[in-house]
């Protein structure tokens, strides 16, 4: 399908000739087809639908102190839904690279007056922005409406939008790791393989060496939720920020240094 969207002629030379013409062509990909659609219905029905069984939980079964209710909502939003939210951006960028590849679109597409750096970036901000967007931001803001539903008020504005920023960086982080495995490796198998492995990992090797946490992005949904409910966080909390932001360059450093070189 890649193919049948046509590049316009783009002439010169530079690091990202080509660039707006790929951005157009991944754009495409999602916004020209029923692709964000289904996105925007899958996530829609994962996260704020489960969301909505979980406060109707809390007020059927728990009683309703809406303090408590909009507590755990926003436990659950950030690291059940933010859970969700990983494996599915793992699940959606782990052919970006490979799929091209095996299909042959990719060294069709860089016959083309298109830089290597370019078709990769703009993989990577298309992809990025478009899942972010279906995945994050408009459940987010059903979220947001959805909690006066089920505990007649809302979260602080600033705390949950500080908690959202956590929860990119996040995803961010699985975004650019699947991006450069899929430089890495043949098969999508391995790409998704190790990537949703390293995220099951960090449930369960922080418990047994807890020093994980300040240099993986594995302590960020618990401290995104609580920053959104305005809790005390931990000494050294913003270890994982930085940590996660410089994994997340070193990935997209890698993808570029590995796929210049490589033979298509």
């Amino acid at each position: 399908m890649a193919a049948s969207i046509p590049l316009e002629l783009s002439t010169g030379r530079g690091w990202l000739v080509g660039f707006g013409n790929m951005v157009g062509k991944e754009y495409a990909s999602w916004w020209r087809t029923r692709r964000s659609l289904v996105h925007l219905l899958l996530w829609l029905f994962v996260i704020n639908a489960f969301l909505f069984l979980i406060g109707a939980d809390e007020a059927v079964y728990r009683g309703h102190n809406p303090y408590e209710t909009l507590g755990e909502l926003l436990q659950v939003f950030f690291q059940v839904g933010g859970l969700f939210a990983t494996i599915g951006i793992v699940v959606t960028t782990q052919s970006a690279v490979v799929g091209e590849r095996e299909l042959g679109t990719a060294e069709w597409v860089l016959s083309k007056p298109v830089s290597r750096p370019a078709f990769l970036l703009s993989k990577l901000l298309v992809n990025g922005l478009s899942f972010l967007f279906l995945a994050v931001a408009v459940p987010s803001v059903v979220f947001y409406l959805q909690t006066l539903l089920h505990a007649y008020l809302q979260p602080p504005l600033l705390p949950f939008l500080a908690g959202l920023g956590m929860h990119l960086l996040h995803l961010t982080f699985y975004l650019t790791l699947t991006l450069a495995l899929g430089t890495l490796f043949q098969g999508r198998g391995a790409v998704a393989g190790i990537a949703i492995g390293l995220i099951f990992a960090g449930l369960i090797l922080p418990n047994f060496f807890p020093s994980l946490m300040g240099w993986t992005p594995w302590g960020l949904p618990n401290l995104a939720a609580r920053t959104a409910r305005e809790l005390s966080l931990p000494d050294g909390w913003y270890m994982p920020l930085i940590a996660t932001g410089l994994w997340s360059l070193l990935f997209v450093l890698v993808a570029l240094r590995k796929f210049e070189g490589e033979e298509l």
